[in-house]
């Protein structure tokens, strides 16, 4: 029973020490002052065209409030990041990230829409600090028309065949400003780590095992330390080497399947493709492919929500205010006069 105990004790450690040595977050924001975010390494990128009069912005409360902490904690975004009649393209780049298949990237999410179509996108970047949007993969998208709420959304990273370092981006995204785009809220971002056990802990379990197994038996200590020996020897693996598996001492690996070459995939917000027109090939888009996907699936949905302009005042010399009226605003009537006995014509 003694021996027993030790075993359980000694497992409860090593696996305590395995955890808590790879498995903290890499990055967790809240969102609470973004003037702060440029500091730790976060790229504000506003493409949108024409520019228009906001970017990214402190939360509004009396729009929405945040998912999480005080009211104005979540970054924001309108579709004023254009101006009237333009198309948003608006991007928030996280910091470098080391990348490894099983990590997450956690948000929450919230679109306002009104009658007027949001939409974001979500993208992964393995080119290390770099900020070219070129070179970002698209992972999710999620549209809504109506007001979501709050929901919070989960990317699992995947089909990397070595580890990487990269960024993930967040992408605003309307095609035309008079017939869509409202508000959306980003809140809680975070990027968890997956636990790695360690060598060394892994070592010390096998050394603590050997000991008390050799202990047990009554044999002498010589003769159990070489086996501990043995044993450390045959775990002194590396962690995860550039082709992502753990090496051991005398052991060659002669052939290896490589890994199915994938991206990233998201538990929400639907998958796009796009099809080569040259080759007929279909692939992932990148952001301008995507962009067109977009506009031609709202394109054809059907009775799209105007957004009017308010029409800017006159002035005239003499005095007075007045206003241009465009023929959206201009009501009118035709009247047609009907023939009479008479002859008379229309």
């Amino acid at each position: 029973m003694d021996l027993i105990k030790r075993w359980a004790g000694l497992l409860a450690v090593a696996a305590g020490c395995t955890v808590s040595a790879s498995a903290a977050p890499l990055l967790n924001e809240g969102f609470n002052d973004i003037t702060a975010l440029s500091a730790n390494g976060w790229v504000f990128v506003n493409n949108s065209s024409p520019s228009g009069s906001t970017s990214w912005f402190q939360g509004e409360p009396a729009i929405f409030a945040a998912a999480a902490g005080p009211s104005n904690a979540y970054i924001g975004a309108n579709f004023n990041n254009a101006a009237f009649g333009g198309a948003v393209s608006n991007w928030l780049l996280t910091p470098e990230l080391a990348l490894l298949n099983g990590e997450s990237l956690n948000f929450s999410l919230r679109l306002l829409g009104e009658g007027f179509l949001d939409t974001v996108e979500v993208y992964l970047s393995t080119g290390g600090a770099s900020t070219s949007l070129g070179g970002f993969n698209l992972l999710g998208t999620f549209a809504s028309a109506a007001d979501t709420g709050w929901i919070d959304h989960a990317i699992t990273v995947g089909g990397l065949t070595a580890p990487a370092s990269g960024r993930f981006a967040f992408r605003y995204v309307v095609d035309d400003t008079r017939i869509h785009g409202d508000y959306i809220g980003i809140d809680t971002v975070s990027v968890n780590a997956i636990a790695i056990p360690v060598p060394g802990t892994i070592a010390l379990l096998a050394l603590g095992l050997c000991a008390l197994a050799g202990v047990s038996r009554g044999r002498r200590p010589a003769n159990w330390l070489a086996l501990s020996g043995l044993a450390l020897a045959a775990t002194a693996a590396q962690a995860v080497p550039d082709n992502g598996l753990m090496t051991f001492p005398y052991v060659n690996v002669v052939a290896q399947q490589a890994a199915p070459q994938q991206t990233a995939t998201a538990d929400a917000g639907g998958l796009k493709a796009y099809k080569d027109p040259a080759t007929g090939k279909l692939g992932s888009p990148n952001p301008d492919q995507a962009a067109e996907l977009d506009k031609a699936i709202r394109a054809s949905a059907a009775g799209p929500k105007s957004r009017l302009v308010r029409p800017a005042p006159i002035h005239p010399p003499h005095g007075g205010v007045g206003v241009m009226l465009d023929e959206a605003h201009t009501q009118y009537s035709v009247v047609h006069k009907n023939p009479t006995a008479q002859g008379e014509q229309k």
